[in-house]
């Protein structure tokens, strides 16, 4: 008699610790799961961040070009106001520009001018420029 019932309290035993281990097991697998979904939802963290990081890029050069544009405007504006035969002081004192600031916007649009129409600069067409680039 005493042989069946360690045998029983084995047999008990081995499934007490089937239990457990099968309840250790599962928890295991769900913190894998939990881990793999931390990992995928930090990788889209990552991806999002990379993509604001290529938009904020992308507004910023726009915003650069745009900027440089109206600069170069405001430049096609002060040589239209001394071809127009206003003095370069009176030009500065109406804008409120140094004498300085004033030539460096005359040398950017003498500069675009250039830039822009390397074919025309032998022609007399392109004389008629400056109208042209201060209108764009």
């Amino acid at each position: 008699m005493a042989a069946p019932r360690k045998s029983a309290q084995q047999l008990a035993a081995r499934e007490k610790a089937r239990a457990k281990a099968q309840e250790l097991t599962a928890r295991h697998e769900k913190l894998i799961d939990l881990a793999a979904e931390f990992f995928e939802q930090q990788e889209q963290a990552e991806q999002v961040r990379a993509e604001a990081r290529a938009k904020a890029d992308a507004i910023l050069a726009k915003a650069d070009e745009d900027a440089e544009a109206a600069t170069r405007g405001a430049a096609g504006t002060v040589a239209a106001m001394v071809a127009a035969g206003e003095a370069k002081s009176a030009v500065a004192a109406r804008l409120g520009l140094s004498g300085t600031e004033v030539k460096k916007m005359l040398d950017l649009h003498s500069a675009g001018r250039s830039e822009a129409t390397p074919a025309s600069a032998g022609d007399d067409q392109g004389e008629d420029q400056p109208d042209a680039a201060h209108a764009a």
